[in-house]
Order: structure tokens, then C-alpha cells, then sequence
């Protein structure tokens, strides 16, 4: 059974468009559309060209940046945590007296 939907409508870099998501998600996807518009924006203020392309680009590769960062981050974490349990287990087994 699918789970219900709803219908969203909002404006992106002056393009209209419609979603259909989940209840539950609808505050975060407005979250999302109104900080890329906030980028849009920041983006078209501060470059000459008009192109929304061009700035709906960049404002993606911004987005992908951070995106990798968090998953490096959190890669970096499970390789940490690994790390400290082996050294626990080292601990374990010389205090063992084995």
C-alpha cells in the first residue's frame, strides 16, 4: 500500500513547481526550497550573469560540497569508533595477563 501523499506547490529560482510528498516531510522540504532560494538569490546579487542555470549550478555544487564533507565526517566517525574498540579490546586482553 503506498503511503499518502500530498500536493506541494512552490517557486524555485522563478519556476514553478509541483511535489508530491509525504505529510511528515512537508516542513523540511519547505526548509530546503526556502534555503536555496536564499542561495539563489545570494548567488544572483553576487555574479553578473542572469543565467539561472548557471546559478542554480552553482548553488548545487555548494549544496554536493557540504553533502560530501558530512559524509566524510561520518566516515571518519565509524573509522574512529572502530579504532577505540579494538584499543578496548587490546586493553581487555593485556590486563587479562594472557
Amino acid at each position: 500500500m503506498e503511503e499518502e501523499r500530498q500536493k506541494v506547490n512552490v517557486t524555485i529560482a522563478g519556476r514553478r513547481y509541483t511535489f508530491h510528498i509525504k505529510p511528515q516531510n512537508e516542513s523540511r522540504f519547505r526548509e530546503s526550497v526556502g534555503q536555496i532560494e536564499e542561495k539563489v538569490a545570494f548567488y544572483a546579487s553576487k555574479y553578473t550573469t542572469k543565467d539561472m542555470q548557471d546559478i542554480l549550478s552553482i548553488v548545487l555544487v555548494e549544496y554536493v560540497m557540504g553533502f560530501i564533507a558530512l559524509e566524510e565526517k561520518d566516515e571518519v566517525k565509524s573509522i574512529v569508533d572502530g579504532m577505540e574498540a579494538l584499543d578496548r579490546q587490546l586493553e581487555e586482553y593485556i590486563n587479562s595477563g594472557r
